[in-house]
């Protein structure tokens, strides 16, 4: 049997963290291609059309080459990354030095370790079909605020996910003033939350 490749729209740096506690730390990013949820103002590339097919060993190689710096961390995104990640690929990146940190919407177990989570639930968007993990358990949780989430919304979040880090982050589309006016207000009121920005896009990094 051939090894598994990997459907992988993306890899670049070396760049920043932009957002949650890591804000501002150097790192590389591995996207994959695809997602199980459509977001309505989604503005991440992860359509399948374009994406190549790698390996665990073309994947690690090529993080090395962009690790000009030897940040030794990767961000592992998507689209729905848990759509791929397996013990194979987390055991290869790992093993080369890598420290893993990847970003979930939170629907499905993850198949392979990681060394840092970071959970954005975004359950408004989800069909019907489409519910939360039950298992998962993150270092951080990153709630994107619209009109549909208050204070309830984020105390059941909070009861659900017993983590270290909880953020809120505005959604960044041409209601981002108000939105960022609601994220303010709901941190003054539920001060366990913190402000996360996308900071990359601000000092105009990818």
């Amino acid at each position: 049997m051939s090894e598994r490749r990997y459907l992988v729209k993306e890899m670049f740096g070396p760049t920043l963290q932009g957002e949650g506690a890591h804000t501002g730390r150097a790192v590389v990013f591995l996207r994959f291609a695809a997602c199980n949820l459509a977001c309505t103002g989604c503005d991440t590339d992860f359509d399948p059309e374009g994406a190549r097919r790698m390996s665990s060993d073309e994947i690690v190689g090529r993080l090395r080459e962009l690790d000009a710096g030897n940040t030794a961390r990767v961000v592992v995104t998507g689209g729905e990354p848990t759509l791929q990640w397996d013990a194979p690929l987390s055991e290869a990146i790992r093993a080369a030095g890598f420290r893993v940190h990847m970003e979930s919407n939170g629907t499905r177990e993850l198949a392979g370790q990681v060394d840092w989570l970071t959970v954005s639930p975004k359950p408004q968007h989800h069909p019907s079909s489409v519910t939360l993990a039950t298992e998962i358990a993150p270092d951080e949780l990153k709630v994107i605020v619209d009109d549909t989430v208050d204070e309830r919304v984020l105390d059941g979040y909070a009861a659900r996910y017993r983590c270290e880090h909880y953020f809120l982050q505005p959604w960044m589309d041409d209601r981002y003033a108000h939105h960022l006016a609601r994220t303010i207000a709901l941190i003054h009121a539920r001060p366990q939350w913190r402000l996360s920005l996308q900071t990359h896009k601000i000092v105009g990094v990818p």
